[in-house]
């Protein structure tokens, strides 16, 4: 995957996460953490994931779901086969 294409897909998840926890990019912290960044609780973190889900026509096992957190264990868990 060239660069451009990881930047793309970093920027999608990005998006994805503001979309689901409803926070405009002017009102997140970077780098986007569950934890650190508001609304990304455990409530929030079900919202992120099936946005994730929604967006990128994926679906995490349920293990998977404590690692996602955070933009590069997110394009990580994308990466991986399904």
């Amino acid at each position: 995957m060239t660069p451009s294409a990881d930047k793309s897909q970093q920027q999608r998840i990005e998006e994805v996460i503001r979309r689901a926890l409803k926070t405009p990019a002017s009102g997140m912290p970077a780098p986007l953490r569950m934890g650190s960044t508001p609304g990304w609780d455990s409530m929030g973190h079900m919202m992120v994931v099936m946005e994730l889900e929604k967006e990128f026509g994926a679906r995490f096992p349920p293990y998977i779901l404590p690692q996602l957190v955070d933009v590069p264990s997110i394009a990580k868990a994308l990466q991986r086969p399904a």
